[in-house]
Formats: C-alpha cells, structure tokens, sequence
C-alpha cells in the first residue's frame, strides 16, 4: 500500500471540493498514490461474478475518496469522485485514450449507483466491436464482463453513427441512443431529422 503525503498532494489541491475535476492532473501520479489493495478489488469483483477474463479485472484497484453528486451535462454520468487519504471505500478502473491513461472511474462499494469519474476526461471504457453493445452504467458493463462499451461523455456519442449495429439494454435506452447518436447531430447541422431517425431505427436493437 503507498501511503499518502500532504507534500505529494499538494500540487493537486486546486479546488477545495473537486481538485482534481477538469483539471490538468498527471492521473498516472494520481493512481499511484492512492490505489491499495487490487486483490481486495479482485474479490469483489468476483463476488459479483464479473469474469476473470475481462479486461478490467487485472487493473481493478480500491481507493478512498468522496462521492460528490452534480449536474454533469456534458457527461453520462451524475458524480464525481475525488481520491483521498480518508473516506469511503471504492472500485476504482483506469480509463485509458490512446493508451494513456486519463481518468478514473469509481463506484460507491456500497451503492452500485453511485459512480462517477475523478478528472471528467475519458471518453468511453470497453472495447469497441462489430456489433457494438452500449451500456447505461458502470454495473451493467460490468455484469456483462466489459462486453462493449460504456460511454462517458456525450460528446463521444455522435461517433457510434459509424457502428454497423448498437445494442442497447432496453427500449428508453434506446431511444436515448437515437437522440444522442443520430437525431441530435442531424439538427444541430440542419441536417433532416426524419432520416436521421429512420437511421437510427436500422442501426439501433434491444437485446436483454
């Protein structure tokens, strides 16, 4: 376990509440000093039957931190999390661009729907492929061992338009997708709308 510094920290404390939300933080330093415990994770993990296999399962770490819930329009999801020295327990999985590691994303132990990410910069966690199953939130892909993919900002959302088939977990999800990926876009840049949506009818399933 790597214990925690006020020296090493101190160059992240830019915001009292959320220091480390949009900001230029080296997250690779960040991981480091507060992840402990990886088989404690694995456990858990586990215990949930999340396959081995899956990707995440290796670089599942716990962490303390807070959990601070906000109005996050550009994002998928609803918290924010900060690592600290104190704090309630969490699931935290690296989120990586380009093989470099940007973000964090945690989950609450004891509430799986309270999750969030630390710097709001990663785009999406999973693997992409043909078809391409979308997930709502961090415990459905996980539960369906990291099968697809688990979109993080809406701004990532627009590029599924170039996936043959999107797989969605029910049919609001899907209707969601159909704003978010197609319809949206087509309106923003005055495109027709109608199309749009008969696109989406094509590309866009419901499978449990």
């Amino acid at each position: 376990m790597t214990h925690c510094s006020s020296a090493s920290l101190a160059a992240y404390h830019r915001d009292p509440t959320v220091p480390f939300w949009r900001s230029n933080v080296d997250v690779d330093t960040l991981f480091e000093i507060h992840s402990h415990r990886p088989e404690r994770a694995q456990a858990w993990l586990r215990y949930r039957d999340v396959s081995e296999s899956c990707t995440v399962f290796g670089q599942a770490v716990m962490m303390r931190g807070h959990f601070e819930g906000g109005i996050l329009g550009n994002h998928t999801y609803h918290w924010t999390f900060t690592p600290t020295c104190t704090g309630e327990l969490a699931i935290v999985i690296p989120v990586f661009n380009d093989c470099r590691l940007v973000d964090l994303i945690a989950m609450s132990r004891h509430n799986h729907e309270i999750w969030g990410c630390v710097t709001g910069h990663g785009q999406y966690v999973g693997k992409v492929t043909a078809p391409l199953r979308v997930h709502r939130t961090l415990a459905n892909w996980l539960a369906n061992d990291c099968n697809g993919i688990l979109p993080l900002s809406k701004g990532f959302l627009p590029l599924l338009q170039n996936a043959p088939k999107i797989i969605t977990e029910d049919d609001n999800h899907a209707w969601e997708l159909a704003y978010r990926v197609f319809i949206d876009p087509a309106a923003m840049f005055g495109s027709d709308q109608a199309a749009a949506e008969e696109l989406a009818f094509t590309r866009i399933e419901v499978r449990s």
